[in-house]
């Protein structure tokens, strides 16, 4: 096939790849540094190859020597880092070594090459990397290491000359130009981070803070262009990342935004320092040092700490501190909390204060505990709060964090807060509004734009959000436990005694669910039967158990008109947006970033106001939708922008139902002779009397080998019986000839299941072969078959410059040879023009339309998933109404009492019948 850019996908299956070779005895947190290192030293290389030959094509005018000069001129590769002759991937070399007064020279393979010691020699290589480029000082040699015991082993060779084989596949070369999009390094490493973080479970905390929470911090500070951005607990950078890729999103210029962190620990400083680079943030100032002790980063003369326009943190949750060696302590001018007890937080949030300047704004995630803890923690807190710093305090739900259950808040501070919220503060309670996960909680993308749109317009919303005085919070002794100002306990659940006894659903009851009834024009008298102003009303007679409640909403037309209707709705919207997704293509010549940025706000503008019109979901829900639907399209959009409608974008089944419908056909036909064949097979085990013995599974080879079985056994009846001269064996005749039939039967079944796997495979094979050529043709095919040709044809001209013979035999196996070399040639030569008739036969190659078509038929079905996922949600809050009245009260008191009654009464006469009573 041709030679196409590097998808995401394509590089996220890569990477997970090369965790399974390392995968085994070790588990995720111990090899990850192996799979960082392997991708950091692969990427340098192939990007210094690059350059490489872009000198060596600049200077080719010079001497052989001249050129090795400049090429090996540290200085002269600019931006891309420099790899010394120890490190290169593809290059061996040779040095010169004085032993004993004469010198010598030793040869070194290429590191793609190397066989044995292939640990050390990696360590090597990377330490060589480090000496020869500033900017990674410390970063590499001390903290990755090939050779380090795992378990009670090192990793062997051949684990690292299999990882090395991989990463050295001729389609992976990790350079800009063979990505789909800039970043897709960058992000193909941050999913790498997150694989695993998963993996790590609670050691993941110390490393990974998740994606929506970040997004959540990143949203409420809103950086922009120009601003200098600080996380003094950087973990792997993911929180200055998302915040360049906010202000990109948003139209701005992501390069002219400064980048600072400092970590604690070497090890995950280096990842961070990683991240950077392989996102092409080479400006990030990054430190590794304990930032409570010593905040590295100064300011512009070097004599104090540095200020910044946006602080945004996750610190490590309550941890000790040292002021032994503490430098800089007026950072802590509200003083310091007991350094043991693991009181530290409120020293982090005072360092975050101390180094924003005069217009900063600090977003961080704390324990809740520093709210309402006494001691010297609350002198802090109370300082704090007379310094009219707070701007908002959100309480986050439990279990979003890696490794914790500890409640969390998230502190807003801001150094110029808005003169209408002086002396006031915001409360948001969001702790009840999130999805739940397998492993851990996630807050959702309309939990995000909630809390970000009610603290951007700073509104109040019943049992949700206050903005509560001063006073107020001098009155409850400074107190910031968010439930005290905003309580979100929902009501009791109302329960009706005279329901509960004689029976009957209240009629309030039912109302109160009115509102979500009238989103679906859901009718309530197909549930319940209603009587006049009574107050209670009865189930419909015809609904007897409560399952039967499901297929009353699943089948009900008024629900689903308004999937329909939304889905129309959405449609028209679409018809319209579809421009703007067509428009991203680089012949628009337009800026990507700033192109995005206004596509996406006038799409999610546009969205919000028509599906808000139909009061089916909400403002949150509708941008959840659309935040949803832009993440899972967003590195589409970038590809598209940056080298247009690519094929690799297109699902196979969309290659399939758009062009290759018959052959998709052709395999279901085959698929459904397999199972008629299965069905053939499951009739006849079941006419088998087949008692398999404990822990025996009733399978085809199991009743195969009981029939052979039966059948040898009663062959030995037989010839006992005829030795002994008895007549009667037709019976034994009988089954065995039934039980060879059903053998028979089973074997004839077997061998077309067999035969038609093998049909399906073949055409399943053939299948993704047309589906590669229309996406992305054959011409490294045909290639590869032009070389091999052109090798035959020189190979034949060889011999025939040769034909001078000394004996027959040499003559013969001449002939032969050109015989041979002939059928080769006709071979390739036909292979060749099969090559074209094919490409005829499929359409030719996808154009640039039908791509186009195609993806844009992907993103609309997406966001219709989307859509309907919210609208099931909300189709469940329905029905979850319904159930829960009929859990309440489909059985009274006086309903139980009959039963019990009636049991009772079964019961004495089963007892008279038996004599036990008189």
């Amino acid at each position: 096939m041709k030679h196409t850019k590097i998808t995401l996908s394509q590089l996220e299956t890569f990477l997970l790849s090369a965790c399974d070779i390392l995968r085994g005895k070790m588990d995720a947190s111990e090899f990850k540094e192996f799979i960082f290192g392997m991708l950091f030293l692969k990427r340098l290389s192939d990007e210094f190859d690059k350059k490489k030959d872009i000198l060596k094509r600049e200077y080719r005018h010079l001497s052989p020597s001249q050129i090795e000069t400049i090429i090996n001129d540290k200085t002269i590769y600019g931006d891309t880092f420099f790899v010394p002759k120890r490190a290169r991937w593809n290059e061996s070399w040779t040095e010169i070594k004085e032993e004993n007064g004469e010198k010598k020279e030793i040869f070194h393979l290429a590191i793609k090459d190397v066989k044995t010691n292939v640990g050390e020699v990696l360590n090597i290589a990377l330490a060589a990397i480090e000496e020869d480029n500033t900017e990674l000082e410390g970063v590499l040699k001390n903290n990755i290491n090939f050779n380090a015991v795992k378990g009670k082993t090192k990793v062997p060779d051949n684990r690292w000359t299999e990882l090395i084989k991989h990463f050295n596949q001729d389609n992976f070369k990790l350079v800009n130009e063979n990505f789909e999009f800039p970043d897709l390094l960058g992000a193909a490493y941050e999913y790498l981070i997150k694989y695993f973080a998963d993996s790590a479970g609670k050691k993941a905390g110390e490393f990974y803070t998740p994606a929506t929470v970040v997004r959540l911090l990143v949203q409420l500070l809103k950086p922009q262009q120009g601003m200098e951005i600080y996380d003094p607990t950087v973990g792997s950078g993911g929180m200055l990342i998302q915040s360049q890729q906010y202000v990109e999103e948003n139209g701005q210029d992501g390069r002219d935004l400064f980048l600072y962190g400092q970590e604690n620990s070497g090890a995950v400083w280096a990842v961070c320092k990683m991240n950077m680079i392989l996102h092409n943030i080479k400006s990030a100032e990054i430190e590794n040092g304990d930032t409570l002790e010593d905040p590295i980063i100064k300011s512009d003369d070097g004599t104090s700490f540095r200020t910044f326009h946006r602080v945004i943190a996750n610190p490590p949750f309550s941890q000790n501190y040292s002021v032994t060696n503490m430098k800089f302590k007026n950072r802590f001018g509200y003083g310091f909390a007991p350094e043991t007890g693991k009181k530290g937080d409120l020293m982090f949030v005072q360092h975050m204060i101390a180094s924003l300047n005069s217009q900063g704004m600090m977003a961080s995630v704390m324990p809740h505990g520093i709210l309402f803890r006494s001691g010297q923690e609350k002198i802090i807190r109370q300082g704090i709060v007379e310094a009219n710093l707070f701007e908002a305090i959100i309480s986050l739900p439990s279990g979003l964090f890696y490794g914790t259950s500890i409640p969390a808040c998230v502190l807003v501070l801001n150094k110029s807060k808005n003169e209408a919220l002086k002396d006031k503060i915001l409360f948001i309670n969001a702790d009840s509004e999130y999805a739940e996960g397998k492993n851990q909680n996630v807050l959702r993308a309309e939990d995000i734009e909630k809390i970000d749109y009610v603290f951007t317009n700073k509104l109040e919303i019943t049992r949700y959000s206050k903005l509560v005085s001063l006073s107020t919070i001098q009155s409850n002794d400074y107190n910031l436990n968010i439930r005290r100002y905003v309580d979100n306990t929902p009501d009791p659940e109302p329960e009706n005694v005279k329901a509960h006894l004689i029976g009957g659903i209240p009629v309030k009851e039912i109302n109160a669910l009115e509102p979500q009834f009238k989103k679906f024009n859901f009718s309530k008298e197909k549930v319940w039967t209603m009587f006049g102003q009574d107050e209670f009303a009865q189930f419909q007679e015809g609904i007897i158990a409560k399952a039967e409640l499901k297929n009353i909403v699943d089948v009900d037309d008024g629900i689903t008109t308004i999937y329909q209707h939304m889905h129309t709705v959405l449609d028209r919207w679409w018809d319209i947006a579809q421009h703007d997704f067509a428009s991203l293509a680089p012949d628009q010549n337009n800026t990507i970033s700033d192109h995005l940025s206004e596509v996406r706000h006038r799409l999610i503008t546009t969205l919000k106001e028509t599906l808000l019109a139909e009061l089916v979901l909400s403002e949150f829900q509708i941008a959840g939708v659309f935040v949803n639907w832009w993440s899972n399209i967003k590195y589409d959009l970038k590809t598209i922008s940056s080298t247009g409608w690519s094929p690799g974008l297109i699902p196979d089944d969309y290659f399939i139902h758009t062009f290759f419908k018959l052959e998709y056909e052709e395999i279901n036909s085959l698929e459904s002779i397999i199972s008629d064949w299965e069905g053939k097979i499951a009739e006849i085990i079941e006419d088998i009397e087949f008692d398999p013995e404990d822990g025996e599974e009733t399978t085809v080879k199991a009743i195969k080998s009981y029939l052979k079985q039966q059948i040898d056994n009663l062959n030995d009846i037989i010839q006992i019986s005829q030795d002994k001269k008895l007549q009667k064996l037709s019976g034994q005749l009988k089954m065995i000839n039934e039980m060879a039939k059903q053998l028979k039967d089973i074997s004839i079944a077997e061998k077309g299941i067999k035969d038609t796997r093998a049909s399906v495979k073949e055409k399943q094979n053939q299948l993704a072969f047309k589906i590669q050529a229309k996406r992305y043709g054959v011409d490294d095919t045909k290639f590869e078959l032009l070389e091999m040709l052109g090798v035959a044809d020189n190979r034949l001209l060889e011999l025939k410059g040769n034909c001078i013979f000394e004996d027959p035999k040499q003559k013969t196996a001449y002939n032969k040879k050109v015989t041979q070399l002939n059928s080769d040639i006709l071979t390739l030569t036909v292979r060749l023009n099969g090559l074209e008739n094919f490409m005829e036969s499929i359409g030719g190659l996808i154009t640039d339309d039908e791509a186009k078509k195609l993806i844009l038929s992907k993103h609309s079905s997406l966001i219709k998933q989307e859509l309907n996922r919210y609208l099931n949600a909300e189709k469940r809050t329905l029905f979850n109404g319904i159930e829960n009245l009929w859990d309440k009260y489909s059985t009274s008191m006086e309903s139980l009492d009959e039963l019990r009654n009636l049991a009772t009464s079964k019961l004495t006469q089963y007892l008279k019948d038996l004599n036990y009573l008189s």
